[in-house]
């Protein structure tokens, strides 16, 4: 009889072990890319699985987004821009220019553009900051673009730099940031990179390219600079 109690015991011992297991002993189960994959506890904090390749690819220095979608958004600017890649959304900062401000939520950059562009008034700053922002909005959403970073974050900030390149003809691709410049839109006074995108100028000739941008711009008074005083 003893035995018998004895055995019962035991059974019922091992039956409340199995349902009630140690934090030392358990498992948990996590799925990954599909497929369970038990994983002992101490569980660590959830860690995404990224792959870049899937909505971008490696040239050079950069990260090249092939096919972006640009988002329109309130916090966009002609030189800040939340696009999409993927199924991922991220904010650029183009290198290399300043694009005038098309609202007045920092006051003391407006008044810095103004001084920059001849002392042009700060209201003619917004109305080109304005214009600038539809300018690269339209094109963005009609014509083909290519969108090259490094990942470099702007300080304090969750948004990248990078360069953005805009097919306006079939075959025929043009930088934004120039772009920009040329139409009295943007100074070239922006963070620089210390190298460029395999198939763009090298930094020197680039930065040259955009200054005689500038002096074009100043010669034909485009854009803000026809309110320069």
């Amino acid at each position: 009889m003893t035995l018998i109690v004895l055995f019962f015991m035991a059974i019922i011992g091992m039956l409340l072990k199995a349902r009630y297991r140690l934090p030392s002993e358990a498992q948990q189960v996590e799925t990954i890319g599909g497929g369970a994959v038990p994983k002992a506890i101490p569980v660590a904090q959830p860690v995404e699985v990224y792959i870049p390749e899937a909505r971008a690819y490696k040239s050079g220095e950069y990260w090249v987004l092939p096919h972006p979608q640009l988002v329109v958004s309130r916090g966009n600017e002609a030189d800040t821009l939340r696009i999409k890649s993927g199924d991922k959304e991220d904010v650029f900062v183009l290198y290399f220019v300043d694009a005038l401000d098309a609202t007045w939520t920092h006051p003391k950059r407006i008044n810095e553009q103004s001084a920059y562009f001849g002392k042009a008034p700060t209201q003619r700053v917004l109305e080109f900051g304005s214009q600038a922002l539809g300018y690269v909005t339209q094109i963005l959403s009609q014509r083909p673009f290519q969108v090259f970073t490094k990942w470099g974050r702007v300080p304090e900030s969750e948004r990248y730099y990078a360069m953005i390149s805009v097919e306006l003809e079939p075959g025929k691709r043009y930088d934004l940031a120039e772009l920009l410049v040329r139409k009295g839109l943007a100074s070239p006074t922006g963070q620089a990179a210390n190298s460029m995108p395999a198939s763009m100028k090298p930094v020197e000739e680039y930065t040259r390219e955009l200054l005689k941008a500038l002096s074009q711009a100043k010669a034909d008074q485009a854009g803000i600079w026809a309110h320069a005083q």
